[in-house]
């Protein structure tokens, strides 16, 4: 499992508007067989974390990669984002990556 978190740093009035953008989102990655879950962390910074669980790279890749990705990122190609490596960082700050074993 690849697990994906980007940090979105956003201002306390945008908060609740941020997260429910996530939760439009969500539902329309549902179509895409690699994607497993999204979850909206708060950091004690008041920052955001977007947790976004895959079944592999490749999976994750198919998002980034479609036209998807690019209407949930205010038009711009995952090229533009870096790829994989940089997938959904633009204006989220850094993007980490995890693998993951799931144990229960």
């Amino acid at each position: 499992m690849l697990i994906a978190v980007n940090k979105v740093s956003v201002a306390p009035e945008q908060r609740a508007a941020t997260v429910e953008g996530f939760k439009r989102a969500v539902p329309a990655m549902k179509q895409f067989s690699g994607f497993l879950g999204m979850e909206i962390w708060t950091e004690q910074d008041g920052s955001l974390l977007a947790v976004s669980r895959w079944t592999s790279k490749e999976a994750l890749e198919e998002y980034t990669n479609n036209a998807l990705f690019r209407s949930h990122h205010s038009g711009t190609t995952a090229e533009q984002k870096g790829g994989y490596g940089g997938a959904a960082s633009g204006g989220h700050g850094q993007t980490l990556y995890y693998e993951a074993e799931q144990l229960i």
